[in-house]
């Protein structure tokens, strides 16, 4: 059994911790047996030990962020009980998980009410962002700490960030709907959205003419009747958009007695 400590292990006391050169596990003085790991680059891990039957047995119950100091303390106390009377630490995970929601969130609703565009958005969202982080975790484990350390880690790229938000709450949505979750259940509450600030560009001069000369390469392998071709339509399409300024939708529902 480890030494207890001075220290009590709160939000506040993790977030101060540090060390130098090699890994330190600190023990907290009032749950014999719980600790944090700190790690130089600054990671923070949450760990349980404890004996039975002779044997200690250490078990690692997740990273400070994904977890907060609060959820770690009552899952080690559940740890530490399973242990002594001689039950495996962690019962397996039961149910359906973020994976599995993903996918039926991409066949019966995606794949049916968004076009082409917007679901490989989507999609984007959760191969890149979203399964990476929660795919493995049964839905009915998924709490909002989880949800807030994944917006938290996508804050440099507020858009990307406020996406896997909408999506998953979307998810979340469907999934007491379908009945995989109790209603009212979802994880993204009490998430705020980040700031998004407006961007607007302008192509420079040697931009519009390197555009230029490859919708003029393009026309001409249309032309020619190159396989894979660029649509003479598209080619359009785009000129007038160069050379009018309008928006993307008003030049592809254009119609002959506009012109």
């Amino acid at each position: 059994m480890p030494r207890r400590s001075t220290l009590t292990l709160t939000g506040r006391a993790v977030d101060s911790l540090s060390v130098d050169a090699k890994d330190a596990i600190f023990w907290d003085r009032e749950l014999a047996g719980f600790g944090v790991r700190v790690y130089p680059s600054g990671r923070k891990v949450y760990v349980v030990q404890s004996r039975a039957g002779g044997a200690p047995r250490r078990i690692t119950l997740g990273t400070h962020g994904e977890l907060t100091a609060t959820q770690a303390r009552l899952r080690a106390a559940q740890v530490i009980d399973r242990i002594k009377r001689g039950e495996e630490p962690m019962p397996p995970p039961a149910g359906a998980t973020v994976a599995d929601l993903a996918e039926r969130y991409l066949s019966a609703h995606v794949a049916q009410n968004c076009n082409a565009h917007t679901a490989g958005i989507y999609r984007g969202s959760l191969e890149n962002h979203i399964l990476p982080a929660l795919g493995m975790m049964p839905l009915a484990m998924v709490e909002t700490a989880h949800v807030a350390a994944l917006h938290y880690r996508l804050r440099e790229t507020p858009r990307a960030a406020n996406r896997a938000l909408s999506v998953l709450s979307k998810m979340f949505s469907l999934a007491c709907a379908w009945g995989q979750v109790p209603d009212g259940t979802n994880p993204c509450r009490g998430v705020r959205k980040y700031k998004e600030k407006k961007r607007e560009r302008f192509l420079s001069r040697d931009e519009y003419r390197r555009l230029g000369q490859a919708l003029a390469e393009a026309e001409m392998e249309a032309e020619a009747g190159v396989e894979g071709a660029v649509s003479p339509y598209a080619i359009a399409a785009l000129r007038l958009l160069m050379l009018t300024g309008c928006r993307l939708n008003e030049i592809l529902t254009l119609r002959w007695d506009q012109v």
